[in-house]
């Protein structure tokens, strides 16, 4: 189909400028002149490049009562995401080559948005030798929702070696396993709504992320801290400041304190922080410390989460409210639309090599959102598309909302409905 923008206010990370976007054949394209273009006034709007979650768990295969490629990415691209990588956490864990290919063919098809697929790190890290078509390896160094753990400095070596071949980043999950084991021990009497975020304190992130960040320094490899959350690992960021060494910061971790937890609604690993790890990671985006904004959508179920604090499963859902939260942060001056483009859709292409993704430029694939800077709505229940149901940014009312998404040259979501075809594609390596 072709496609005109027209008098777009098109967003980058070096600035804004007026013009008109041309698609055709699912790329953006010099102007060109047709009859039955289908034109689209952005007059007072703004055109950003899709949306990339470089952290997201769909849940397929394994879980699908909790979600699936379908509905997540569904609820993806009703939120001006446009592609998502997903990690390995499944049922059965995604660690060889044939179950990379088994999760390939059961997603094809099947999805809104464009996607990639981590491989995770077992305790065969041999096995990683005869990866191919994976965004990245990702490594639990600390015990999360799966059994993907590995705790052995001699392991997490072997991995970062196989990865520095491969030319793949390696995402770590940076915690320090007898330090979380010593934390749930101690604190798993305690009633205290905070003793989860004190039982996994930021001095269990600390010590694993400076063990990552060592070992990067030793190996040369790239390297990619997921969801830092505490001001000190911010620190070691800045110290061991490197072009392989990128991190990211999920929502959650911006909008949310420990003081905020009731229940286990607000449960992940790693857990809620301080105000004033909050104001460092704020402080963290807009000095480039932190490279890129990912979500770590995990949806659970409601009845999984109305388990009591130390039996409920570890995650919420995102992927639907980040550009939405972001927005409206933008119009309340704490981060500006260059800022986030840069974080949400530029870094994360170049980290993570995504061809064709994360500008707005003649010969790139046409993955855009259409923003409406001034259109105000409060989040409900019934707002949410993610199977799980519920989202913890239920009843923030949010200023700047995505009002048409397009992927691959089709528009999937106009309006907030999503009504387009799954268009989405496995990302090409």
């Amino acid at each position: 189909m072709e496609f005109l923008f027209k008098s777009a206010t098109v967003v980058s990370s070096s600035g804004q400028k007026t013009r008109d976007i041309y698609v055709k054949d699912g790329k953006i394209v010099a102007p060109f002149k047709s009859e039955v273009m289908t034109v689209i006034d952005c007059e007072g709007k703004l055109l950003l490049p899709g949306v990339i979650d470089c952290h997201v768990h769909f849940r397929e295969p394994g879980a699908t009562h909790k979600a699936d490629f379908e509905s997540e990415s569904r609820a993806a691209a009703c939120g001006g995401v446009t592609t998502v990588l997903d990690m390995p956490n499944n049922t059965p864990p995604i660690l060889t080559a044939a179950d990379l290919a088994e999760k390939r063919k059961i997603i094809r098809g099947r999805s809104y948005t464009n996607y990639g697929f981590f491989v995770g790190a077992g305790q065969e890290p041999g096995l990683l030798k005869d990866i191919k078509g994976a965004v990245g390896i990702k490594l639990y160094m600390g015990s999360s929702t799966g059994n993907l753990l590995v705790d052995d400095p001699d392991k997490w070596e072997e991995i970062f070696k196989i990865a520095k071949v491969k030319n793949l980043p390696v995402v770590v999950h940076a915690e320090k396993e007898s330090r979380v084991k010593s934390g749930m021990e101690r604190f798993k009497n305690n009633e205290d709504p905070c003793a989860y975020a004190y039982a996994r304190d930021c001095q269990c992130a600390r010590e694993a992320t400076e063990a990552a960040l060592e070992l990067r320094k030793k190996i040369g490899n790239k390297v990619h801290i997921a969801h830092l959350s505490c001001k000190s690992e911010l620190e070691m960021m800045k110290e061991f400041k490197n072009p392989n060494l990128t991190c990211e910061v999920a929502p959650h971790h911006l909008f949310f304190t420990m003081e905020d937890m009731e229940d286990a609604f607000l449960k992940m690993n790693p857990p809620l922080r301080t105000i004033t790890d909050v104001e460092a990671l704020w402080r963290g985006l807009m000095d480039s410390t932190v490279s890129c904004i990912a979500t770590d959508h995990a949806p659970h179920t409601l009845e999984e989460k109305q388990q009591d604090m130390w039996t409920a499963p570890a995650g919420v859902p995102g992927v639907q409210f980040v550009l939405p939260l972001m927005l409206n942060s933008v119009n309340e001056e704490r981060i500006s639309l260059e800022k986030l483009v840069a974080l949400l859709c530029e870094n994360p292409a170049r980290i993570f090599g995504l061809k064709g993704k994360g500008k707005i430029e003649e010969g790139l694939d046409a993955d855009l959102v259409l923003v409406d800077m001034k259109k105000t709505h409060t989040i409900t229940r019934e707002d949410v598309l993610s199977k799980c149901g519920f989202s913890p940014y239920e009843f923030f009312t949010l200023k700047g909302w995505p009002v048409l998404t397009m992927v691959n040259g089709e528009i999937v979501m106009k309006d907030g409905r999503v009504s387009g075809e799954k268009v989405g594609k496995e990302l090409e390596f």
